[in-house]
């Protein structure tokens, strides 16, 4: 994608607004915040609809004495963090999928004003993850997120949906890399393309690129669901990259996937 250098005049007051979005990850310059503002507003690509999947066994999903989905950093839950961070791109429809603890999130996210839409599917009981999606297809008419509901990622939407049609994907996958990639869904990429994709493999991890937990999906992935699939990471992913219809979109910075005490307290601590 080409560049072109431009010369602008800017309100001081606003200029150091810019300026504080420039935090050395994944803003590391002026030029660079500016372009962000443009994409983000101005962009011809939107999402309208994301999907976050909240749901799993009550013995894997508590911290502490409630779900890790509701455990709080800076007065807010992790679904709210991670809900934000994705609105902040104009998504403004939410799907939340839970079950084991399906009341309870309901109740508390329905207990704080949001500036967005929120819209709950409950399942009677942990049923992994393609389940949850045929249950809210109804409601995905056009290309769409799907999310975990206890990842917070700084993740440029923009540019991630446009790496997304750029390349006439039906389903593209946000990587990050991590030093221990064998606790993960591990992807081989080739150019573009995920050629492999192993979630947590027991034998050596060929690559340290790995699922972060955002994916975007055309409607045209429904075809590939089926009612026999349990998870999308075991069952469907690795079918779409031997098909050569899956993409990786590898990202720098912000990534925490809260599922221990320590996950939690470091995104209290960084974020």
């Amino acid at each position: 994608m080409g560049r072109e250098r431009v010369t602008i005049t800017i309100k001081d007051d606003l200029i150091k607004q810019v300026d504080r979005l420039v935090d050395g990850l994944t803003i590391r310059s002026r030029s660079q915040a500016i372009e962000y503002l443009l994409s983000k507003h101005l962009s011809d690509f939107r999402l309208k609809n994301a999907f976050l999947f909240a749901g799993g066994k009550k013995s894997e999903l508590l911290l502490g004495n409630k779900p890790k989905f509701l455990a709080k950093i800076r007065g807010k839950t992790v679904l709210e963090h991670a809900m934000e961070e994705i609105h902040g791109y104009n998504v403004n429809n939410f799907i939340v999928y839970a079950d084991s603890f399906s009341r309870e999130i309901e109740l508390e996210m329905k207990s704080r004003p949001h500036d967005f839409l929120i819209d709950f599917i409950s399942g009677e009981k942990p049923c992994g993850t393609v389940r949850p999606l045929l249950m809210a297809k109804p409601h995905l008419k056009d290309t769409f997120l799907a999310a975990y509901a206890d990842t917070i990622a700084s993740i440029n939407l923009n540019d991630m949906l446009a790496f997304h049609r750029k390349n006439n994907s039906i389903a593209t996958i946000a990587l990050t890399t991590v030093s221990n990639p064998r606790e993960f869904g591990v992807a081989v990429l080739q150019g573009n393309k995920i050629t492999d994709f192993s979630e947590k493999p027991r034998n050596e991890a060929h690559s340290y690129l790995i699922n972060a937990g955002y994916f975007l999906f055309e409607p045209e992935i429904f075809r590939h669901l089926k009612k026999d699939m349990a998870s999308i990471e075991k069952d469907l992913f690795p079918k779409l990259a031997d098909r050569g219809l899956l993409f990786g979109y590898p990202f720098q910075g912000k990534y925490f996937n809260i599922n221990t005490k320590k996950d939690l307290e470091k995104a209290i601590a960084l974020l």
